[in-house]
């Protein structure tokens, strides 16, 4: 028996909007000598939640763009990687840049891979 996943399809595009809003003012927030470990955790589980959505829907440039973020939090929460201002100025240009790919999803047209290459 198939499931027809397109009746959850908006339950994600809004929920992903929530998470790319909370990361979003996550990352405003953020101190990058000092960051705190709940904000990148909360980070990081927005951006997975996106990519976890994006690959039961099969939204490739979503996945790609979420799958660094994801890495690079990781590899945060594990003390790994330092931030600088860069890097979080970089966060938020991905950040617009999913909000651009999720309306790409939305209005069924295709994704712009030229920014998903830039961001990711």
């Amino acid at each position: 028996m198939s499931m027809d996943m397109s009746q959850f399809h908006g339950v994600f595009i809004e929920e992903s909007h929530e998470h790319l809003d909370e990361m979003e003012h996550l990352l405003l927030a953020l101190d990058p000598s000092a960051p705190d470990s709940e904000e990148l955790n909360s980070i990081f589980r927005a951006a997975h939640s996106i990519k976890g959505g994006s690959g039961m829907f099969g939204f490739d440039a979503l996945i790609t763009v979420t799958h660094v973020m994801e890495n690079l939090f990781d590899q945060a929460r594990q003390g790994k990687f330092q931030f600088s201002t860069q890097v979080i100025d970089g966060l938020l240009a991905a950040v617009d840049a999913l909000r651009t790919l999720l309306k790409s999803y939305t209005d069924a047209t295709d994704p712009d891979w030229a920014l998903v290459n830039s961001t990711s």
